[in-house]
């Protein structure tokens, strides 16, 4: 397989183009008899657009793909940031399309027959028998599918996929390629046929081996290429904060967690599956790599080569602290030893969808500042807790339906735990266990702003309580040499500063507080997760916020991820590392941080770099290679740097297809070097 002509691909691809084939279907679909009632009209769409859609394959490797051209017809946004056809009949109710973590194993070892053939043997009741027979309908449309794609593969010389696609993803897989086939073609199904994002392979090794143990084929190296390169196909290279072309999973990122504890037995697996994805180099799937102390020095050293090759595709995460983590949360101990991770930093496990809500903290303690009926710190702070533990308190999970009387079919139901189990949808309540994990935003902010509270009114008295009201109202226009003083010269989180450190480790157990105080107090058994992670609500937030009292302006971001703000962090990675290590991470079940190396590091130093955070209690890294001068020149110069590939906030994208404020965000990212 030429790998560089399939990239090459990619990048010529236009970005203005839609799945149009697919669309064409629902517009027909649409414009005859639309059956009443959600579950019937969504099995229906999902048969008449697989039985109507091209089957196109390549002559070699794993086959799938739409056809795309110019759409036509009426769009309009689905959940999950995506574009899709008016009327489109595979949109959730309560909930993002997409957005988990499949159950794989169950596919590949029992098939969509075995999956069905259970769920029609549990069907006690005629509510049960009659989701059964959704299930077996579109087990059957997508048998049927799989079959015209197999005679499409034979015609193209592509007899392996001709054979496999006879066999899955309907039945179980028999070997390495059909396994990885098989996971391909509900893959795709799901994100451009029923059209969401973000639907991850959960732990993908693990998935995969009893079937890679099982043969001892040399293609597996080049199955792999194919499998990983498709991934590619969904959503594009534009960027997801940029106008995209009008597919139902736009900016889709594809989520494979490999190696640590559990997953011992699969390391040669997940050493190929890096030298694999370090080939294609490519934005897709997103490899979220877990490490633990005792963790195999080759598959640290793996891990650390391929983060530093792929820059920005890789994350790391933490094992020896997560899995603790989120047992105390509230995770069964099989599925905290085997978590993962699905849009881009929400707790997971495999066959489970979490919902998620951000939180926008600054703005909890902008009105707790903002309160004249406080009079000093200690009212600021319980103040704080009460506003966060209402704007956590904002979101129940997702809201069921009953099934007695308004049923519900999504295909993807079929691959999360306890839906088959109970034969009832994930929307009417069917899967094992709801979690709701909390993205707390803003976390550098508050506590920077904190900081200045006590630093300006209790400790230097430069200021009154009400007067710093009025200063930070009226956005600081009243004294801007104060202004610079506050925001240039107080001291701020990610220097190892002891204040600055105090003040955000008390604004940060305020925030996780909050959320954990949720658990158990409904009697729904919903458990709420905290983390630390923004996605771009750092930006949205910032707009709508006034000025805050650490010298942020009115309408300028808060800060990211776990990132002090940018541009305030002075003193480099080991002082940013020890403050963040100084965090209750320990409260945490996720997160992200986001770090950038100006140059490649030998493999033993870049994984004691990992190593040493995550002794500290971190939970999660991701690392960037790239100095500020490539960056600078890519920003000036984009035709040179097509290909930059860059970590954003939990993805990776292409530099110079980014905007340019996150262009700008990038360059500002502490560097190892300072």
């Amino acid at each position: 397989m030429n790998v560089q002509l399939e990239r090459e691909k990619l990048f010529r691809k236009n970005e203005t183009y839609g799945f149009t084939e697919r669309e064409e279907a629902l517009h027909a679909f649409l414009s005859g008899h639309v059956p009443e009632g959600q579950a019937e009209r969504y099995v229906s769409a999902l048969e008449f657009v697989l039985g109507r859609i091209s089957v196109p394959a390549e002559p070699e490797g794993i086959v799938g793909r739409m056809i795309e051209g110019p759409v036509p017809y009426e769009m309009e946004s689905v959940p999950g940031n995506g574009f899709s056809h008016a009327g489109n009949p595979f949109i959730p109710r309560d909930r993002c399309a997409g957005h988990l973590s499949l159950d794989l194993t169950e596919l590949l070892m029992k098939g969509l027959d075995g999956i069905v053939s259970e769920m029609e043997a549990r069907a006690e009741n005629e509510t049960k028998r009659s989701y059964a027979a959704l299930a077996r309908r579109s087990a059957e449309a997508v048998r049927a599918f799989a079959e015209r794609y197999s005679e499409s593969a034979k015609r193209a010389g592509n007899g392996r996929a001709a054979a496999a696609l006879r066999q899955v993803p309907y039945g179980p897989a028999t070997d390495f390629f059909s396994a990885l086939q098989s996971i391909w073609m509900v893959e795709w199904i799901l994100s451009c046929v029923t059209g969401g994002r973000d639907f991850g392979y959960g732990r993908l090794d693990l998935a995969l081996l009893p079937f890679y143990q099982k043969e001892q084929d040399k293609d597996h190296y080049q199955v792999l290429l194919s499998f990983l390169l498709k991934n590619n196909e969904i959503g594009g290279m534009n960027s997801d904060l940029l106008d995209q072309q009008p597919v139902p999973c736009t900016g889709t990122n594809i989520y494979a967690m490999l190696g640590g504890k559990g997953a011992e037995e699969a390391l040669s697996l997940d050493l190929l599956i890096l030298k694999a994805a370090e080939e294609v180099h490519l934005m897709q799937p997103v490899l979220a790599l877990r490490i633990a102390k005792d963790s195999p020095e080759e598959w640290k050293l793996a891990a650390a080569h391929a983060t530093q090759v792929l820059s920005g595709q890789v994350s790391f995460y933490n094992d020896d602290a997560l899995i603790p983590n989120l047992r105390a949360l509230g995770y069964t101990e099989k599925n905290a030893l085997n978590y993962t991770m699905s849009g881009c930093n929400r707790a997971d496990f495999p066959g489970h969808m979490s919902s998620d809500m951000y939180d926008n903290a600054p703005a909890c303690l902008l009105r707790a500042f903002m309160d004249e009926s406080v009079s000093d710190m200690d009212g600021i702070l319980l103040r704080f807790r009460e506003e966060m533990v209402k704007e956590a308190g904002r979101k129940k999970g997702c809201a069921f339906t009953d099934p007695g009387t308004d049923l519900r079919f999504f295909f993807e139901s079929l691959f999360m735990r306890g839906c088959p189990e109970r034969v009832t949808d994930l929307e009417n309540g069917g899967q094992d266990q709801w979690t709701l994990v909390h993205h707390l935003c803003g976390l550098a902010t508050a506590g920077n702003s904190l900081a200045a509270i006590q630093k300006a009114v209790f400790e230097d008295h430069i200021l009154t309580l009400p007067e710093f009201r009025e200063l930070v109202r009226g956005n600081f226009a009243a004294d801007p040499e104060l202004h610079l003083m506050i925001r240039n010269r107080y001291p701020k989180f990610g220097n190892d500063d002891a204040f600055a450190d105090h003040w955000t480790r008390v604004a940060c157990e305020i925030m996780v507080d909050a959320v954990r105080s949720l658990n158990g107090t409904d009697g729904s058994g919903l458990i709420h997760i905290p983390g630390l992670y923004s996605l771009w609500f750092h930006h949205q937030f910032g707009k709508a916020l006034g000025a805050t009292p650490d010298g942020r302006l009115a309408g300028e971001p808060i800060s990211e991820n776990q990132s002090p703000v940018y541009g305030t962090d002075k003193e480099g990675i080991a002082a940013l590392l020890t403050s963040l290590g100084s965090l209750p991470m320990e409260k945490t079940g996720c997160g992200g941080l986001n770090v950038k190396l100006e140059k490649k590091l030998p493999e033993e130093l870049a994984a004691a770099l990992v190593q040493t955070y995550f002794d500290m209690g971190g939970v999660n890294i991701a690392i960037d290679v790239v100095d500020r001068a490539t960056l600078e020149d890519a920003l000036a110069h984009p035709e040179r740097h097509q290909t930059l590939c860059v970590r954003i906030v939990g993805y990776s994208e292409i530099f110079v297809r980014l905007p340019e404020y996150m262009q700008k965000e990038i360059i500002e990212r502490t560097p190892l070097s300072a």
